[in-house]
């Protein structure tokens, strides 16, 4: 990937834009409806996703994506789709509860995270059988937040520091 610092509102419009752009050309205000911004918040941003050198913008027509757009889109649709499977099929969640959190999480994680998600995706879902102890321990766990902020996580001794010998002396 190349070494675009980017934002989420940049990865917002670029993902817009490949979306749309897989209909047909996109329009600035095409962008402004799907995002539900004015199309003058549409115009005034394009400029920074052109100097990235992300976007290709002719003045009062279409946008698209370069190269590296490109593959910034589809590096943002690869952790969509890995965040998507492992909240909807792995943690249970409906996709109603899982797109707002997958939207948060698509902007924040890392290659290698991503890489050890995937791999973690790919693992639960060849098990049906762990798969569906992992849900039925899901829906056994508290379902209000009261309840869940008495559960503690990280609070075993061997959290607080202390290892255990893995060699049974």
């Amino acid at each position: 990937m190349d070494d675009i610092i980017t934002t989420p509102a940049q990865e917002n419009y670029v993902e817009a834009i490949y979306y749309l752009s897989q209909k047909g050309p996109v329009r600035p205000s095409a962008v402004a409806s799907a995002l539900g911004i004015k199309r003058a918040s549409v115009s005034k941003f394009v400029g920074t996703l052109v100097s990235q050198g992300l976007v290709i913008h002719v003045p009062r027509g279409e946008l698209s994506l370069t190269e590296a757009g490109l593959r910034l889109a589809e590096s943002i649709l690869k952790r969509d789709q890995c965040l998507t499977k492992l909240l909807v099929d792995v943690c249970n969640m409906t996709p109603g509860e899982a797109e707002p959190e997958v939207h948060r999480l698509e902007h924040v994680i890392s290659d290698r995270v991503l890489f050890r998600l995937e791999k973690l995706v790919e693992f639960a879902c060849s098990s049906s059988a762990w798969l569906k102890r992992l849900h039925l321990r899901m829906d056994a766990a508290p379902a209000s937040l009261e309840d869940q902020q008495n559960i503690r996580v990280g609070s075993t001794q061997v959290h607080q520091g202390d290892r255990q010998d893995k060699s049974g002396d």
